[in-house]
């Protein structure tokens, strides 16, 4: 919550829980709760739970019972910025006006089915084994439209990557050899997200150390890295495959290209949180000709560009809103 926000008057009815009976007037029981509310608009705990089910589910149960309470309240707030972000984007939409015709879905639509050769039928039944319906698709596509003509309007006239900005990009990460150097790494994360009190940095940070007298010990590392890491790459053990300088967050790239192959980094903090990382392989590349990876540079600072636009204009729409954080 942005410091000097003020809680507007006629709100206090959003701070009460949603009680439903269940067993008669006398007896009630708290099912669902306000954790935040948006310029007026509620966001409920079964909506954030909804979303971070699948996540929430693969917390271990072998865990402490703190731990994994404190893994879950990070999973949940983690989902939680990201509904702000949405719920701020669809208010967004509504004031501006935003509106997406029913033949621009209906085009994407038949893209979809084009692109993958499929019929009506096939495509039907292809939602419905995602439990989807053809409508909520729609809805969910239509939503997409809507925040991508939004961001079109707020961001368009800034995501402009200049032919200097490629040659540059070239220079500091191909020509010089950085480029040509790459690595194969492997890491575990342990999540700190925005706005951690020290308190529970410091006991994400015990929990890594943990783990990595695990991993010094001689415990198998993609083992712990499925079981322990935040990151998306725990699925594969912790595999980040290869890359080369300039890919990956500067504390992160530092310390991965300072290992050989087989060793282990001590905890490496980014704005990600902590990091084990292992080198599990190094090689060198001769660089390529810049005319064979111009487009290839001007997309990745295109892509880069977008997120800061987005991320800057997100966090410039935060602060001129009134958002109540209760989880």
């Amino acid at each position: 919550m942005a410091a000097g926000w003020k809680r507007r008057p006629g709100l206090t009815w959003l701070g009460m829980a949603l009680v439903i009976a269940v067993a008669g007037p006398a007896s009630a029981r708290v099912v669902d709760r306000i954790v935040a509310v948006v310029n007026n608009e509620p966001i409920l705990l079964s909506e954030v739970d909804a979303l971070c089910k699948y996540a929430l589910e693969q917390v271990p149960a072998t865990l402490p019972l703190d731990e994994a309470v404190e893994r879950k309240r990070q999973i949940r707030r983690e989902t939680l910025d990201s509904l702000i972000d949405e719920r701020l984007m669809d208010q967004q939409v509504r004031e501006l006006r935003i509106e997406v015709k029913d033949e621009e879905v209906d085009k994407y639509i038949s893209l979809i089915k084009s692109e993958n050769n499929l019929t009506d039928e096939q495509f039907e039944l292809a939602l419905k084994q995602e439990g989807l319906s053809l409508d909520e698709f729609k809805k969910k596509q239509r939503d997409r439209i809507e925040k991508q003509k939004l961001m079109g309007r707020e961001i368009q006239s800034k995501l402009r990557v200049s032919d200097k900005d490629v040659e540059q990009y070239y220079r500091e990460h191909y020509a010089q050899g950085a480029g040509a150097e790459k690595i194969k790494a492997s890491h575990i994360l342990f999540s700190v997200p925005a706005g951690t009190s020290p308190e529970q940095d410091k006991t994400v940070r015990a929990r890594a150390e943990k783990v990595l007298a695990e991993v010094r010990a001689g415990k198998d590392f993609a083992a712990l890295a499925k079981q322990y890491s935040d990151d998306p790459s725990a699925a594969m053990g912790g595999d980040l495959g290869w890359f080369r300088r300039g890919d990956m967050v500067a504390a992160f790239e530092k310390a991965a290209f300072a290992l050989k192959p087989g060793q282990i980094s001590d905890l490496v903090r980014t704005r990600f949180g902590y990091h084990i990382i292992l080198v599990t392989d190094r090689a060198a590349d001769q660089p390529p000709a810049l005319e064979k990876v111009s487009n290839e540079i001007r997309k990745r600072l295109a892509k880069d560009l977008e997120g800061r636009l987005v991320r800057g204009w997100l966090d410039d729409l935060r602060r001129r809103s009134f958002i109540d954080i209760k989880l």
